[in-house]
């Protein structure tokens, strides 16, 4: 799965794509479901899983979301473009896990790191990769539209975690880059995931 920056970075490359009109909700939608993360190194499985409306089984993954849009459209119809950035989020997992992750597994496997070491080893990849894209001029604008959007509740999420989180992806996340350049992952892993995105009509959902 991404990390915030790449999220962010996705959900900014797509949005005039699937005509998105408050960018700002949209972005703050594309980062939410990993503020349950806040201030822990890791939610429990049942917390992320809740938020990410997850199923370790990806057809049911993609089933409960399908059916989490049509539960909730009318409810979030004045808040829609956060709602579809939300979702986006998750999709975007999905194909992120279809295309770029099983390429960097296989990639960590060559230098030597296995089955224990692999998950830890994806993080710093992608630490790594933020401090490319954070440091693109799109980045900023994700950045400054970010800051505009006003957090709500949403799958399991206080609109004060969305909040913290959205506060703490826009000003600090420090800890979460590694200032070195990184060993695999670029710009072209965006491009495919976005290809998986619009190839398999993921985007249909949301």
């Amino acid at each position: 799965m991404p990390s915030s920056p790449v999220h962010l970075r996705l959900a900014y490359l797509m949005a005039d794509r699937l005509g998105v009109k408050n960018k700002a909700d949209f972005l703050l939608g594309s980062i939410s479901p990993d503020c349950v993360n806040y201030g822990v190194e890791q939610a429990s499985e049942q917390v992320r899983y809740t938020a990410h409306i997850r199923d370790r089984d990806y057809d049911i993954w993609k089933q409960k979301l399908k059916d989490f849009y049509k539960d909730n459209k009318e409810k979030y119809a004045h808040r829609g473009d956060f709602l579809r950035g939300y979702l986006f989020h998750c999709w975007a997992d999905i194909a992120w896990d279809e295309t770029v992750q099983p390429k960097l597994f296989d990639f960590l496997g060559t230098l030597g790191y296995g089955y224990d070491d692999m998950t830890k080893q994806k993080w710093q990849e992608l630490y790594r990769f933020n401090s490319v894209v954070t440091g693109s001029e799109d980045y900023k604008q994700c950045i400054s539209l970010l800051k505009q959007a006003e957090p709500m509740e949403i799958a399991g999420c206080t609109a004060e975690l969305v909040r913290k989180y959205r506060d703490y992806v826009a000003d600090d996340y420090k800890d979460k880059i590694i200032n070195e350049p990184p060993k695999f992952l670029c710009e072209e892993h965006i491009d495919e995931t976005i290809r998986q995105l619009v190839e398999e009509k993921y985007t249909k959902y949301f």
